[in-house]
């Protein structure tokens, strides 16, 4: 399970921004705030799971996502993690931020260090709902992963969206056992608190040509904003990522890619590249070219044997010529 605990990531992100005010005047509901249409079934479409037979749990491990998360200020101690404060910050000077995967100086806010700490262990709520989509249905189902006294201390969090694969679906990361990790990795102060969303792509993850009629136009258009306006999420690109595997690598790298102004971090797990039948238009394999991928922290990988290798090493050539930085990673299997 080690990938699992790596696409968390270690020191998550270190950032300090005004809390989020709406959940302070009423207690987390058992349920989240639903979409205001009718529901629809939720079918699932397939019911075993995809899991490349190269890939175990441990694959998902990878600094992957949360490579966003190692963003560290200088003179900042980052031994165990300082909630974000509940006042407004006051910006200083310019800090180094350390990525985790490349140790690359960059210019970005810092904000003091709070001079206390709150202890917060405990378990994190699952809940699943469902979001309002103009595209295929009126609304989608998704998971949430919501961190221990989410709403209690009035901060906003950093937020990683996780794509599944072509035979698995929203339940896939759970399964995996993402919410135990998370929880190990908050109360060891190794991640700070932080939201994952987990939706449910069905047979329009099939649907590989982009734009507003994809899984593309459903994240950037409907879930996103949906997760801004309902959650104490960071609503920011620093304060946001993204990652799936095998058919859902293909869509966290094309919206990643395509939006890279929206999201901090991608990672692709054995992901499904094809320059046969994606468009150019589309295809993570061509977009990296024209993409401002100046600030995203990449990460791809792949089983040894994987049947997916050869769209993970064209693309990770792609961006080895072009100066782009990212890690790459070939497990056994």
């Amino acid at each position: 399970m080690q990938r699992l605990k790596n696409l968390l990531m270690p020191g998550l992100l270190i950032g300090l921004l005004t809390g989020c005010q709406i959940w302070l005047t009423a207690p987390l509901p058992t349920v989240m705030p639903k979409a205001e249409f009718p529901e629809i079934p939720i079918v699932p479409i397939f019911t075993e799971e995809s899991m490349p037979a190269t890939f175990t749990p441990d694959v998902l491990t990878a600094p992957a996502v949360a490579a966003f998360f190692t963003k560290v200020a200088t003179k900042t101690p980052t031994p165990t993690f300082t909630p974000y404060p509940t006042h407004t910050p006051t910006p200083s000077t310019t800090p180094i931020i350390h990525s985790g995967i490349f140790p690359i100086p960059v210019e970005a806010p810092y904000f003091a260090t709070p001079p206390t700490s709150t202890d917060c262990n405990g378990q994190g709520t699952v809940l699943n709902s469902r979001f309002p989509s103009k595209v295929a249905g009126r609304t989608r189902p998704y998971h949430i992963y919501l961190p221990p006294c989410y709403g209690q201390d009035g901060r906003v969090y950093p937020v990683i969206y996780l794509i599944h694969g072509s035979i698995q679906t929203d339940s896939h990361w759970l399964e995996l056992g993402l919410a135990r990790y998370a929880d190990e990795g908050i109360a060891s102060g190794r991640y700070p608190p932080f939201i994952a969303i987990m939706p449910y792509s069905g047979l329009m993850g099939n649907v590989t040509s982009g734009g507003w009629k994809s899984i593309e136009g459903i994240t950037v258009d409907y879930l996103l904003p949906y997760i801004d306006d309902n959650y104490c999420a960071w609503s920011e690109g620093a304060g946001r990522s993204i990652g799936g595997i095998s058919r859902g690598g293909y869509w966290a790298l094309e919206i990643a890619f395509s939006h890279p102004e929206l999201f901090s971090a991608v990672s692709g797990h054995s992901s499904h590249l094809r320059f046969q039948t994606d468009p150019a238009e589309y295809n993570p394999l061509a977009t990296y070219a024209t993409a401002d991928l100046s600030n995203m922290r990449i990460w791809l990988d792949r089983g040894e044997k994987d049947f997916l290798r050869p769209g993970q090493n064209q693309l990770h050539q792609n961006l080895d010529e072009a100066g782009i930085a990212h890690e790459y990673h070939i497990n056994e299997g």
